[in-house]
């Protein structure tokens, strides 16, 4: 039994997580359940206020981003986090149905932008890619 305990403490430890601000509770989960699948951590947000709220001292190894949110905009979230000395080195994906990368990156350059609706594998490719 203990050996099973190691175990998974040492597959939990070297998984990647992911925290995901996604208002739309649908896409939310069905992210939340593929990325899991795929062996991620993933921590969700419905809104900028709970994300917000959330424990800082402990930080992802990518942040996944809807831009409209209900009480924000992911771009000031990504720009809080390339201007913190202890987040600006996490990538930062952006999802957007509405917006298109020229109409954000003046706010904040992003380390992806996925258009809406977007394909698994493309999705899942792209995470990857930007984890590297």
């Amino acid at each position: 039994m203990k050996n099973d305990v190691l175990v998974s403490f040492l597959h939990n430890r070297s998984m990647r997580k992911i925290f995901l601000v996604e208002d739309d509770p649908g896409i939310r989960e069905t992210l939340e359940i593929l990325l899991t699948d795929e062996g991620f951590l993933v921590q969700s947000f419905g809104a900028v206020a709970e994300f917000s709220n959330r424990d800082k001292s402990i930080l992802p190894d990518l942040f996944l981003f809807d831009v409209m949110l209900p009480d924000g905009s992911c771009t000031d979230l990504c720009r809080k986090i390339k201007g913190n000395e202890d987040s600006m080195n996490v990538p930062v994906i952006i999802m957007s149905a509405h917006a298109e990368l020229k109409d954000i990156s003046y706010e904040c350059l992003p380390n992806d932008f996925i258009p809406k609706p977007f394909d698994i594998d493309d999705l899942l490719l792209r995470i990857d890619e930007t984890l590297r």
